[in-house]
């Protein structure tokens, strides 16, 4: 397994960390609020992948076995 190993997921946070912030400076017409608004977006897209993250698991370990025919 490559140098992260099972904790590659972890980069995650800084990914969406970089994106709020690039984001929120090109959309935003003052700088007042910020860092809140960066960290709200932050925290709604954490919270979206992890929601997707547990759909996809959920669908792949218990719908698709049922749907398998044989």
């Amino acid at each position: 397994m490559g140098a992260l190993g099972t904790y590659w997921w972890l980069l995650l946070l800084p990914l969406i960390l970089g994106i709020s912030i690039t984001y929120r400076a090109t959309h935003d017409a003052s700088l007042d609020r910020f860092w809140y608004r960066v960290s709200l977006f932050t925290a709604k897209s954490m919270l979206a992948m992890g929601s997707l993250a547990i759909v996809m698991y959920l669908f792949v370990y218990l719908v698709i076995p049922i749907l398998r025919v044989g």
